[in-house]
């Protein structure tokens, strides 16, 4: 039986996206969330899922790039700007070089333990906003000790792939990184990896559903390969409403909502006997 996750990004980024995910938790195919829990948002969103939908599973969506970090900003400098908030994406390229990887370690820890105050049990699994957490080696270090210290899964982070896919992967989300750049980043990456704890990935990462006008066909398209896939497969996807004042992507967001909750999609989750799981299914004893 063909075992999918689908796994809704930015939890806690604004009430519309909160509701957006407990909605295409309720009325579709969304198995899991991670939570951006420094944003205001988040903690009115978890005390709402563990009211409403119990069964959604939670992880966290590590963020190094967006709002104030849990701890002090006085006790990180090298992670925030003058007004003690992360450096917005487009300035990361200068100021991650500086990052410091204890000041890493500690706000990522923060966070884990943030989520754990509010929820009262530890996240499901580890991914990261914008995939920061995965591309910056320090905080790919301490990404994986903390995986390690607190025995959770991570979403599947792959550097076995050619140079032209790295480049392509990571240009997506960050169109402004050069390409020479990420050359080198890969480097960097591989030699974290080989003296960090060895990642634990139960599923393997899809990501197409993610790219810009996607459609009811491509989910469809998607789900339905994942029945030549051996493993379990997670599929990132971020609804969200249309009328959001908060974002400036709401169209692509409504788009996403819509097809996640369609008839049509959940035709194809049982005609093909796919088993919709969270990363709890995966969860160390």
């Amino acid at each position: 039986m063909p075992t999918l996750i689908v796994n809704a990004d930015d939890f806690g980024y604004t009430p519309s996206i909160n509701s957006a995910i407990i909605e295409a938790h309720q009325k579709g195919i969304v198995t899991s969330t991670t939570v951006m829990i420094n944003m205001p948002y988040a903690e009115e969103g978890l005390q709402q899922v563990m009211r409403q939908a119990p069964k959604l599973g939670i992880g966290l969506h590590i963020n190094l790039t967006h709002g104030h970090p849990i701890l002090p900003p006085s006790t990180i400098p090298s992670l925030v700007d003058e007004n003690g908030q992360f450096f917005l994406p487009d300035k990361l390229i200068a100021a991650a070089s500086k990052f410091d990887g204890d000041e890493l370690y500690q706000e990522i820890a923060a966070q884990v333990e943030r989520l754990i105050s509010i929820t009262g049990g530890p996240p499901t699994h580890l991914d990261s906003h914008y995939h920061m957490a995965f591309i910056h080696p320090l905080a790919l270090e301490a990404t994986l000790a903390l995986a390690d210290e607190y025995r959770l899964p991570l979403r599947e982070s792959n550097l076995n792939v050619s140079d032209e896919e790295l480049i392509a992967g990571l240009q997506f989300f960050m169109p402004f990184m050069p390409t020479e750049f990420i050359l080198g980043l890969k480097q960097q990456l591989q030699a974290a990896y080989a003296h960090s704890p060895a990642p634990r990935y139960p599923a393997t990462f899809e990501s197409r559903y993610a790219a810009p006008n996607n459609t009811l066909g491509d989910l469809l398209n998607i789900l339905t390969d994942t029945v030549f896939t051996k493993r379990p497969v997670e599929i990132m996807c971020h609804p969200g409403r249309q009328d959001d004042p908060l974002i400036t992507n709401g169209e692509q967001k409504q788009r996403e909502l819509n097809a996640l909750t369609h008839p049509a999609t959940r035709e194809v989750i049982e005609r093909l006997n796919i088993e919709l799981v969270s990363f709890a299914a995966f969860a160390e004893n």
